[in-house]
């Protein structure tokens, strides 16, 4: 096994211009890298937990904490997966809800800064049209008495 991981080194470092040298770099250097630079620092210290509740069941029940360990670790991870699905399908529901919203506010905000041009328009009115206020005519008294109702029908 050394044997072989010298070898696999010395071909990596040795000719890197070579298909050997070139694929060994690709598979050992630039996978690794590309796929540890997906993870997000949530799953660094979800599988840092991981790891430590694994080494505490081994701590605590040897070999018994490891067949333990090795019977919830694929639930749990499948669990976080879904888990994290959820999340970003809630957050991509909240930023629909969200962008909906700005934009009836926005629609909202147009029609009534229309709706204040249209009435400034209105407003605006040549001199020539302006017309001075009318009084109201006051109504002849029907009846021709000058007396005031009677009390009784104010009580009606």
């Amino acid at each position: 096994m050394l044997v072989f991981m010298t070898v696999i080194m010395l071909l990596l470092a040795a000719p890197p211009t070579t298909s050997i040298g070139r694929g060994l770099h690709r598979l050992l250097v630039e996978t690794p890298a590309r796929r540890l630079n997906a993870l997000s620092p949530g799953r660094i210290a979800f599988y840092a937990a991981l790891g430590a509740a694994g080494l505490v069941l081994f701590g605590l029940f040897e070999l018994e904490g490891l067949r333990l360990f090795s019977l919830f670790t694929p639930e749990l991870i499948l669990w976080f997966g879904m888990f994290d699905v959820a999340v970003f399908l809630d957050v991509f529901i909240l930023a629909a809800a969200l962008g909906a919203t700005a934009r009836f506010r926005a629609v909202r905000a147009a029609l009534v800064q229309g709706g204040r041009q249209i009435g400034a328009s209105l407003r605006r009115r040549p001199a020539a049209q302006s017309r001075a206020p009318r009084a109201r005519p006051v109504r002849a008294d029907k009846t021709g008495s000058a007396e005031p109702d009677p009390g009784w029908a104010v009580l009606a």
